[in-house]
C-alpha cells in the first residue's frame, strides 16, 4: 500500500494544502511549530477516525472554522487506486472509500482495505516517533526488554500493560518481606490482635471466689421463686373463679330463651341457597327475554341469502389476478420492446443510410457473401494504396525534374562567352605547343652534360596520371595536357640526338616567352568552361532520365486506375441493390452487414412481438369483459381487479354476515332452549326450600330464617359459654363463694406476693453485683471488641488473599501467552533484526538474542554478551528499529501499510546515520517510507529521495472532492 498524495480541506493550521508522495522514500522537513505533526496526525485520523471529543488526544479542528477534513489518495495491490476521504459528521467522522472502479463504501470497506487495523495497531507497528525513544534512558532493563519484545511482536504489548498491571496489584497486595502491602499489614494486625486476646484470657482467675457466691444466691432465690409461683397460682384461680362468675350466670339466662322459641326447622345453608336461586331464577328470566328479542332481530336479518357461486367466482377470478399483471406487464413490456425495436430499425437505417429496409430484409447478408466483398473492397482498397503511392511517385518525380529544370535555367543564366569558348577550344594545341618548346629548351640544355633516362621516365608517369585523372573525372583538359606530355617525353626521350639548332631554339624560347604569362589564366578558364560544361551534361541527362521514369509510372497509374473503376463498377451495382448510395470501405463492412443482419433480426422479432402483442390484447379483453359482467358496470383497466377485489370483499362480508346470522341464531335457539330448561329447574329449586322451610312464601321463608338464625345465635353462645366454663372447671370447682368473698382472699394473696417480690429483688442486686465484677475479670467489653476485630481482619485478609490469587493466576496465564508468542512469532522477526543491528551497528555487534527469561542480549564480534541496559542510548533505539522494521517486512503480506517516522533517528552519528539510510532505500523497494524531521543534517541524507518541506506546500483551493 503507498499513500500518492493527500489532499487538506481543513486540519490544524493547514488549509487546502495538498502533498504529492513518491513510492519510496518521501522526507517532510519543517521548523518547530511547521505542521509537521499536524501532517502525520492527518494521515492516520483520516485512516483511522478521528478522536472523541473527551479524549486526551487533538482532533486538529480547523482554526480558521472551514471545512474540517480531507481525502488520502492511496495505491494497494489488492484493491487498485483509491481514495480515503474523511469529513466531520459522527464523533469520529463521516468516511467514505472511492475505489478504481467507481464504486464508494464506508467504514466497512475501509476497515477491509486497512486490513481490520485500528489504530493502536497500526501505531504499534508501523509508525514510531523520538518520543517512543527518549524514554529508553529512564528504563531498567526488565522494562527495556519488554519493550524490545513488543517492540517485535503485535499484540504483546497489550498483554505486557496488563501484565504490569496486574503484577503491580500483586506487589501492592502482598511481599514476602515487605510492611506496607495490604496483606503484609493485615497479617501483621492480626498477630497482634491474636496476642491481645491471649493476656485478656489470663485475667479470668480472679473471678473463681465471686462465681461461688453467685450459685449460692441462685439457690436462695429458687426457693423464694418457688413459694412466689404457689402463692400467685393461688391468686390466679381466685382472679379466674371472679372472672367465671358472669358466665355462669349468662349461660342459665340462654336456656331460658331457648325453651321459649322451642322447635324451630330450616334448610341447611338456607338463605344462600334461596338467594343463589332468586338471582339466578332473575337472571335467566331477564336473559330469556333477551333471547326473544335477539331471535326476533335476527329472523329479520335472515331475509336475503348471497349468491354463493358468483363469490367463488370472484374468487377464482381474484386468485388469477397475477395472471393479469403479468398480461398487463407483458403487453407493456413487449410495447415497449416495439418501440425499442422500431427505434433501434430507424437507428440502423440513419446509420446506414437507406429510407426503407425492404431491400436489407430480402438481401443476402450471409458470411460468405460479407467474406467476399470484403476481399473485393480489400482489392479496391489495395488498388487505392498503389495508385497513393505511385501518385506520390509522380510528385517527386515532377518536384525533382522541377529543381533539374531550375538549375538548368539558373545555369543559363551566366554562360562563358563565345570568346572564352575559342580560345579554350584553341589553347590545347597552344599549350602542346608550349609544352614541346619548354620541353625542348630543357633537353637542350641539360642534353650535354647528362644522358639519364630517367626524366623522361617520369615525365611518361606524370603523362599517365594526368590522362587517368581527366578520364575519371570527365577533365579533359588534363587529358589534353597528359598526351602532350607523353608526346614530348617521346620525341625528347626517343629522338635523334642531334645537336639542337640555334635558331629553332631562338623560335622556341621566343613562343615560350609569348605564352607562358598566359598559362595560368587559362587553365583557370579552361577549368571554368569544362565544369560549365560538364554541369549542363549532368542536368540534361538527369531531366532525361526523369522524363523517362514519369513516362512508366503515368502508364503504370493509368492501368491501375481503370483496373479499380470496372471493379468499383460491378460492386455499385451490388450495393445499389442493397439501397446504398455508395461503396462503403472494407473496414465498415462488418458493421454493415452486422446492423443488416440485426435489421432482419429486428424484423422476425417484430413480427413475433406483434403477434403475441394481439393474443394478450385478446385475453385481456376477455377477462375485462367478464368481471363487467360481474360487477355491472364498466371500468378502467387500472383499476378494474380494485373493484373486484371490493365486489369480493362486500359480497364475501354479506355471506359472512350471513354465515355468522345464522350460526348466531343456532346458537340462540339452542341456548334459549337449555335456559328454558334451567328455568325450569331454578324453579324446583325454590319450591323444594319452600317444603324443607314448611312455608308457602317467600316472606315466611325469610321469618323462618329469623327464627332460625336467632335459636342458632343462642345456641352458639350457650356452646362458647360451655366451651370458656369446661376449660376452667376442673381448677375453680364449684361456685360456692360470693364476689366480695372471692375479693378479699385475692388482697391477701396479693400482699403476700410482694413481700416475695422484694426479697426476690434483692437477690437480683447482688446476684448482678457480682456477675459484673466478673464479667470485668471474663467477658470485658474489650476482649469482645478484640475478638470482633481479629474476626473482621481475618475475613479482610482472606478476601485480599482471593484478590491476590486470581491475579497471581492471571499473570501466569499471560506469562504463558507472552512464551507463545515469543516462540512461534518472534524467531522470524528476530532473525531479520539481528541482520539489520549487526548492518547498523557495523558488525560490531553480529547478533540480538532473547533469554529464556525475556530480557534481551547484544552479542558482539568478539562473542562478548552485553544486556541490552548497557548499551548506549543510539544502539538501544538502533535495536528498537530494527526490530520494528523486521516486524513491518514480516508483515508485509497481510499489512502492507507505509511506516511512519518521527525523527527516530537523531541520536546517531553520521557513520549509522548513513547506515540507516541505507538501510531504508533497501527496504523502500517494497514500503514506503514517510520520514518527518526538522533537522537540516538528516535531510542532507536524503538528497537523492523526495524532500517535501511544509513551508512550501502549494495550496490547491476549491479542493475537489471526488
Amino acid at each position: 500500500m503507498k499513500i500518492k498524495k493527500i489532499v487538506i480541506y481543513g486540519f490544524g493550521k493547514h488549509e487546502n494544502k495538498t502533498i504529492d508522495f513518491d513510492d519510496g522514500v518521501n522526507v517532510i522537513y519543517g521548523q518547530n511549530e511547521a505542521g509537521k505533526t499536524t501532517i502525520q496526525q492527518f494521515i492516520v485520523q483520516t485512516l483511522f477516525g478521528y478522536p472523541q471529543k473527551n479524549s486526551a488526544q487533538l482532533r486538529y479542528e480547523p482554526k480558521s472554522g472551514g471545512k474540517y477534513g480531507g481525502q488520502v489518495h492511496l495505491h494497494d495491490e489488492v484493491y487498485g487506486d483509491c481514495i480515503i476521504e474523511r469529513v466531520r459528521g459522527k464523533s469520529s467522522g463521516d468516511v467514505t472509500v472511492i475505489f478504481e472502479d467507481g464504486s464508494q463504501g464506508g467504514e466497512e470497506a475501509l476497515q477491509n482495505l486497512l486490513r481490520q487495523y485500528d489504530r493502536a495497531s497500526f501505531e504499534s507497528v508501523f509508525s514510531f516517533s523520538l518520543l517512543q525513544l527518549q524514554g529508553f534512558e529512564r528504563m531498567d532493563e526488565i522494562e527495556l526488554s519488554r519493550t524490545l519484545l513488543a517492540s517485535g511482536t503485535t499484540g504483546i504489548d497489550s498483554l505486557l500493560s496488563v501484565e504490569r498491571k496486574l503484577e503491580k496489584e500483586i506487589g501492592d497486595l502482598f511481599k514476602k518481606t515487605g510492611r506496607n502491602p495490604e496483606m503484609n499489614v493485615r497479617l501483621q494486625e492480626l498477630k497482634d490482635l491474636e496476642a491481645d486476646l491471649k493476656k485478656e484470657q489470663e485475667s479470668v482467675s480472679d473471678y473463681s471466689p465471686k462465681v461461688k457466691r453467685i450459685r449460692e444466691i441462685e439457690h436462695e432465690w429458687t426457693d423464694a421463686k418457688e413459694a412466689y409461683d404457689r402463692v400467685r397460682e393461688q391468686k390466679q384461680l381466685l382472679g379466674l373463679q371472679l372472672q367465671l362468675l358472669p358466665l355462669h350466670e349468662q349461660k342459665q339466662t340462654l336456656l331460658t330463651k331457648l325453651d321459649r322459641l322451642g322447635e324451630v326447622v330450616f334448610p341447611a345453608d338456607g338463605i344462600r341457597r334461596f338467594e343463589t336461586v332468586k338471582s339466578k331464577l332473575t337472571e335467566m328470566e331477564a336473559k330469556m327475554r333477551g333471547l326473544n328479542d335477539e331471535i326476533e332481530g335476527l329472523n329479520k336479518q335472515l331475509l336475503d341469502r348471497p349468491d354463493n357461486q358468483t363469490v367463488m367466482t370472484i374468487d377464482g377470478l381474484l386468485n388469477r389476478e397475477p395472471e393479469w399483471h403479468k398480461w398487463r406487464t407483458e403487453l407493456g413490456t413487449i410495447r415497449e420492446q416495439i418501440r425499442h425495436l422500431k427505434e433501434k430499425r430507424l437507428q440502423l437505417l440513419d446509420r446506414l443510410g437507406l429510407d426503407t429496409d425492404d431491400l436489407i430484409l430480402e438481401a443476402d447478408v450471409s458470411i460468405h457473401q460479407e467474406e467476399s466483398l470484403y476481399d473485393q473492397l480489400q482489392t479496391i482498397a489495395e488498388f487505392d494504396r498503389q495508385l497513393g503511392y505511385i501518385d506520390r511517385q509522380l510528385t517527386q518525380l515532377e518536384n525533382a525534374l522541377g529543381e533539374v529544370r531550375n538549375d538548368q535555367l539558373a545555369l543559363k543564366k551566366n554562360p562563358p562567352s563565345d570568346e572564352e569558348q575559342k580560345r579554350v577550344d584553341e589553347w590545347p594545341s597552344i599549350e602542346s605547343r608550349l609544352s614541346e618548346a619548354k620541353a625542348y629548351l630543357q633537353f637542350s640544355q641539360s642534353k650535354s652534360t647528362s644522358g639519364n633516362s630517367l626524366p623522361f621516365l617520369l615525365m611518361f608517369i606524370v603523362a599517365i596520371l594526368a590522362i587517368g585523372f581527366g578520364l575519371m573525372d570527365k577533365q579533359w583538359l588534363f587529358v589534353i595536357i597528359g598526351i602532350c606530355i607523353a608526346g614530348a617525353a617521346v620525341i625528347l626521350g626517343f629522338g635523334n640526338k642531334k645537336q639542337p639548332d640555334d635558331s629553332k631554339t631562338v623560335e622556341m624560347q621566343k613562343f615560350v616567352d609569348t605564352y607562358s604569362a598566359y598559362e595560368n589564366q587559362m587553365r583557370g578558364l579552361t577549368e571554368k568552361i569544362a565544369a560549365y560544361r560538364q554541369r549542363d551534361s549532368q542536368l540534361t541527362e538527369t531531366a532525361r532520365t526523369y522524363e523517362r521514369q514519369m513516362s512508366g509510372i503515368e502508364t503504370e497509374f493509368e492501368n491501375l486506375s481503370r483496373k479499380k473503376e470496372n471493379l468499383e463498377e460491378a460492386l455499385s451495382g451490388f450495393f445499389i441493390a442493397y439501397g446504398m448510395r455508395k461503396i462503403p470501405n472494407s473496414g465498415i463492412l462488418h458493421e454493415f452487414f452486422g446492423m443488416a443482419r440485426m435489421i432482419q433480426e429486428i424484423n422476425r422479432e417484430s413480427f413475433e412481438l406483434n403477434d403475441k402483442h394481439g393474443q394478450l390484447i385478446d385475453q385481456i379483453q376477455e377477462r375485462r369483459e367478464q368481471i363487467e359482467s360481474i360487477i355491472g358496470l364498466e371500468v378502467p383497466e387500472d383499476t378494474l381487479y380494485d373493484k373486484l377485489r371490493s365486489e369480493f370483499i362486500r359480497r364475501k362480508s354479506d355471506m359472512q354476515t350471513f354465515t355468522t346470522i345464522s350460526k348466531r341464531l343456532e346458537i340462540v335457539l339452542t341456548e334459549r332452549n337449555d335456559l328454558n330448561a334451567i328455568i325450569e329447574s331454578l324453579q324446583e329449586q325454590r319450591n323444594h326450600l319452600f317444603k324443607e322451610a314448611c312455608v308457602d312464601t317467600e316472606e315466611q321463608y325469610y321469618q323462618a330464617y329469623t327464627d332460625f338464625e336467632e335459636k342458632a345465635r343462642l345456641g352458639k353462645q350457650l356452646e362458647d359459654t360451655d366451651s370458656q366454663l369446661g376449660v376452667h372447671e376442673e381448677r375453680v370447682g364449684d361456685y360456692d363463694l360470693s364476689e366480695e368473698e372471692l375479693k378479699m382472699k385475692i388482697r391477701d394473696a396479693e400482699k403476700e406476693l410482694f413481700e416475695l417480690e422484694a426479697r426476690l429483688d434483692q437477690f437480683v442486686q447482688e446476684k448482678t453485683t457480682l456477675k459484673i465484677e466478673t464479667e470485668k475479670l471474663l467477658t470485658d467489653d474489650a476482649y469482645q471488641q478484640k475478638q470482633q476485630v481479629f474476626e473482621l481482619k481475618k475475613a479482610e485478609f482472606a478476601e485480599l488473599a482471593k484478590k491476590w490469587a486470581v491475579r497471581q493466576t492471571a499473570v501466569t496465564a499471560i506469562k504463558g501467552m507472552m512464551k507463545d508468542l515469543k516462540d512461534k512469532k518472534l524467531p522470524k522477526v528476530l532473525s531479520g533484526a539481528e541482520s539489520l543491528f549487526r548492518e547498523l551497528t557495523g558488525e560490531e555487534y553480529v547478533s540480538l538474542t532473547i533469554l529464556e527469561n525475556g530480557l534481551f542480549q547484544a552479542v558482539s564480534r568478539d562473542g562478548m554478551r552485553y544486556p541490552i541496559i548497557e548499551l548506549s542510548q543510539a544502539t538501544k533505539e538502533q535495536a528498537y528499529i530494527s526490530l520494528r522494521l523486521s516486524l513491518a517486512v514480516e508483515m508485509e503480506r497481510t499489512a502492507p501499510f507505509p511506516i511512519i517516522m518521527d525523527d527516530p533517528f537523531v541520536h546517531f552519528d553520521e557513520l549509522r546515520l548513513s547506515r540507516m539510510k541505507k538501510i531504508v532505500e533497501q527496504l523502500s523497494i517494497k514500503h514506503q517510507f514517510i520520514y518527518f524531521t526538522c533537522h537540516d543534517k538528516i535531510v542532507e541524507e536524503w538528497t537523492n529521495d523526495k524532500v517535501i518541506t511544509v513551508s512550501n506546500i502549494g495550496s490547491v483551493k476549491g479542493a475537489i472532492i471526488k
